[in-house]
């Protein structure tokens, strides 16, 4: 569980595919009516939700490329306003207006970045609080920078060797200094760069065919979920001494392959979050957001640990006369 499969067209072009597809071109066509009539109002509602879905998995079938691979990511995040009635549902006119703003601001959001050579990743909306007659809309838009796909992951060795000795977060670098200035980074850093950066590459689809990701979400942990032999998974120490806030290599390695039972075995199976998907369905997980933290529990014990934000996304086959292939988002006039 958590790869993708090489499967045949025939196996995985599901009718719940077949449904997403007929929905995203469907909103994709009165989108085009609607720029094409600005004069026009068709009087058309839908709610909220359908607003929210609809733009958001259009905008990833369009300009998302979460197939390739990638190393470092960044994420981005702003906040856009939706009209709604008092019922919370919304006019196609204004849903479409909302869609492109949130196109030019995931732009320059996009052309901002100076990764050498870079791809977009995901967009993902969440739906907030209504005020008068305006209904929030949480937009965080993923960049990524892109590198050589693994087919070989490594297998009980590295990532990490001697001398990757980190300070587990708060950007104080190595070890070997004391608060290494000049190495902005961290061992939560340096481990979500380890997880991207060894993911296995997505299977090439079949012959007029492309994957497209629907219904993002996020699992959020403390750090103190999964244990195997008594030890965390994740970084995670309470009553913590000076010597617990640095992680040599050994235990880089250790939370490196934590991290990743985490990811693909243990969240999926065990999480009460995680969506229940049936046979027929597959998942894929995107990327993750690792950070170094010190607080204390609800029993006000001192902790550090690596906080951890993971995304995962529903993926469908689909044919590319039905979803085109993505474009890049600097390719926009």
């Amino acid at each position: 569980m958590g790869r993708l499969l090489a499967l045949s067209a025939e196996q995985v072009y599901t009718p719940k595919a077949s449904k997403l597809v007929k929905e995203i071109n469907s909103f994709k066509q009165k989108m085009t009516v609607v720029r094409e009539n600005p004069h026009l109002k068709s009087g058309e509602v839908m709610s909220k939700e359908e607003a929210r879905w609809n733009i958001e998995t259009l905008f990833n079938v369009t300009y998302g490329f979460p197939d390739d691979a990638y190393g470092r990511t960044v994420s981005d995040s702003t906040t856009v306003y939706l009209p709604v009635d008092a019922s919370g549902n919304a006019l196609l006119e204004d849903v479409v207006a909302v869609y492109d703003q949130i196109l030019g601001l995931v732009t320059q959001f996009y052309i901002s970045h100076n990764f050498e050579e870079k791809g977009f990743l995901l967009l993902q909306l969440q739906t907030g609080e209504v005020s008068g007659n305006q209904m929030e809309i949480f937009v965080r838009a993923v960049t990524g920078e892109k590198r050589e796909r693994v087919t070989n992951p490594p297998i009980n060795y590295g990532p990490f060797y001697d001398g990757d000795d980190w300070y587990y977060g708060n950007k104080w670098g190595k070890c070997d200094t004391i608060y290494d200035t000049i190495i902005e980074s961290d061992a939560a850093e340096q481990l979500q760069l380890a997880i991207h950066s060894n993911m296995i590459g997505w299977p090439e689809p079949p012959n007029g065919y492309r994957w497209m990701i629907a219904n993002p979400f996020d699992i959020e942990l403390v750090g103190d979920e999964y244990q195997e032999n008594g030890e965390y998974l994740i970084f995670y120490v309470e009553n913590f001494t000076d010597s617990d806030e640095c992680l040599d290599s050994l235990k880089m390695n250790f939370h490196y392959y934590g991290q990743e039972s985490v990811i693909y075995q243990k969240v999926p199976l065990y999480h009460p979050l995680f969506p229940d998907f049936d046979i027929t369905e597959q998942w894929m997980f995107l990327e993750c957001e690792i950070e170094g933290k010190e607080d204390v529990t609800d029993t006000y014990i001192q902790r550090i640990r690596h906080e951890n934000k993971l995304t995962y996304a529903e993926v469908f086959l689909v044919p590319i006369w039905e979803i085109p292939h993505p474009v890049e988002l600097t390719a926009l006039d």
